[in-house]
């Protein structure tokens, strides 16, 4: 007997009834499967109500920290540097802008005379450009 034949013999065959009372049983077995599914939902649904509940709560109950400002954060170099400092930035200025030797020498042995007294005492000199 070949496969096609096989297959065409099996088709004419009429299909066998159904017990009465399988259709029931279906539909009982249906209502169970939609039951558990709907307890497990709702179990998930409560323990992760439980698990979120602190953390709402904090959020809720605790204010907001206060958020520090960026530059206040910022560590401040202590008031005998700030001398050097200024000293320094107009070092970078004149690099940058590309000024003379001449005027590089002055801002090098001012910056020099300010860290060998160490003290605020030393104030920065104006000079012309």
């Amino acid at each position: 007997m070949t496969p096609e034949s096989l297959q065409a013999r099996l088709a004419a065959l009429p299909e066998p009834s159904l017990p009465p009372s399988l259709w029931p049983r279906l539909h009982l077995a249906r209502v169970r499967q939609r039951e558990r599914r709907r307890r497990v939902i709702a179990g998930s649904m409560a323990v992760l109500a439980l698990v979120a509940l602190p953390f709402v709560y904090t959020r809720i109950v605790a204010p907001p920290a206060p958020q520090p400002d960026a530059f206040a954060a910022a560590p401040r170099a202590p008031l005998h540097e700030e001398p050097l400092r200024i000293v320094d930035r107009e070092l970078q200025h004149a690099y940058e802008r590309g000024a003379s030797e001449q005027e590089l020498q002055q801002l090098w042995q001012r910056r020099q005379a300010i860290a060998r007294s160490g003290s605020a005492s030393v104030v920065p000199q104006p000079f012309e450009i």
